[in-house]
């Protein structure tokens, strides 16, 4: 015998759309969907492929579809002899040196950028000395990495999407402070010789021997075995060695930023508004707190949460609601449903009941055979022994 368990829906995936479509060779396909999306056209506002919901570091970019965005032409304006010539300079210098920083950046490109210019003109030539089909999964790593811990609208207001006059002083400070008191560059060098040198990270000791991650800003004798110089908070190895610091430990450029100000669950973009929505353990724009789907305006409307995303009542049935195996009728938002496994039922005694005689089964033991619910033995062997189209169920008339 089973027990029938109510249920709020089942998880399910939406990462991708389930109808295929023909691909659109123009824009760049989806890694994870592949001909399920036709190709990346971005939110107005989202930072997410319209089609199927991914990023856009989840599509196979080119460069030329990504210059607008590339932090070389952010700083530069696309001269890439300027960016070669400076990266040299990179190269040979202590750019950990304060007289140094002061000498190279400027209050709009700071020390992020010019890391990651440096960094993305050895990669390019790395990747280039890879065998042609691992090219691209090492492409689109760096850019993930990248989309992931530093994004580009936190590194940058021209990258937010219509920031006030008030916010965009509050970006400018934020963006200053984190420049002059957090921001930093891990180096490898040898393990400090003054005694027992344990890793930040894992605690664990480190070789006097060999070398170690050390960054300035923690102070010399704050060591990192190579492996453990990752972000606090989730835990992935800082890409190009760049971190964050604050309140005794690193991060990085994404969870930083959220440790001094609220991230927008919608655009991913920080919050600097005063005003701003919180729901789900999440932050919203006011104005974007929509339905993922349809991007209906939520603000004062009942709304519900499926992968941490809210959908309005109307996209929510069309898009997750179940069919009850009885009356064949959909289970709203607004009706209680039940489930058990494959199969669902509106939790109501016309819906979930004996098949053959009728009798309610809520909270009650169950017999199940082929979709159809039995409150015993001798119910189930009435129908399964009735002569075919012979039987007859009860007919109960009710409205959902």
């Amino acid at each position: 015998m089973a027990t029938g368990q109510m249920f709020y829906r089942p998880q399910h995936d939406t990462s991708c759309g389930e109808m295929k479509v023909t691909t659109n060779v123009d824009k760049p396909r989806c890694l994870k969907c592949g001909d399920r999306c036709p190709g990346l056209d971005l939110h107005y506002w989202r930072k997410i492929c319209k089609h199927c919901r991914c990023g856009p570091e989840d599509h196979d970019l080119t460069d030329d579809d990504d210059k607008d965005k590339h932090p070389m032409n952010l700083v530069f304006d696309g001269n890439h002899s300027i960016a070669r010539e400076l990266s040299s300079r990179l190269h040979r210098l202590n750019i950990e040196d304060p007289a140094v920083q002061s000498e190279i950046v400027t209050p709009e490109n700071d020390l992020v950028i010019h890391r990651i210019v440096a960094e993305n003109l050895r990669s390019q030539t790395y990747i280039s000395m890879l065998p042609k089909d691992k090219q691209l999964f090492a492409a689109q790593l760096r850019r993930r990495q990248l989309q992931r811990q530093l994004p580009l609208h936190d590194l940058h207001a021209k990258f937010c999407d219509s920031l006030t006059e008030k916010e965009l002083q509050k970006f400018q400070k934020f963006a200053e402070k984190r420049k002059n008191k957090a921001v930093g560059i891990g180096n490898v060098g040898p393990v400090p010789q003054n005694g027992l040198t344990r890793c930040h990270r894992c605690e664990l000791t480190i070789d006097s021997k060999g070398f170690a991650m050390i960054t300035n800003r923690m102070g010399p004798s704050a060591c990192f075995h190579t492996g453990c110089f990752t972000c606090a908070t989730c835990k992935e190895l800082l890409v190009d060695n760049i971190y964050f610091f604050r309140t005794g430990d690193i991060y990085c450029g994404r969870h930083y930023a959220e440790l001094v100000y609220p991230r927008c669950s919608a655009c991913d973009e920080i919050i600097f508004a005063r005003e701003y929505t919180q729901a789900e353990n999440q932050a919203w724009h006011v104005q974007h707190f929509c339905c993922w789907y349809c991007d209906t305006p939520l603000a004062g409307l009942r709304y519900i949460a499926q992968q941490n995303n809210p959908y309005c009542v109307q996209c929510f049935d069309r898009l997750y609601s179940k069919v009850c195996s009885t009356c064949s009728r959909t289970i709203t938002a607004d009706s209680p449903g039940l489930s058990h496994g494959e199969f669902h039922w509106h939790a109501c005694p016309h819906c979930f009941c004996c098949y053959c005689c009728g009798t309610n089964l809520i909270n009650q033991q169950f017999l199940l055979k082929d979709g159809k619910l039995f409150c015993s033995l001798d119910c189930r062997h009435t129908f399964v022994n009735s002569p075919k189209n012979a039987f007859q169920r009860p007919v109960h008339i009710h409205h959902h």
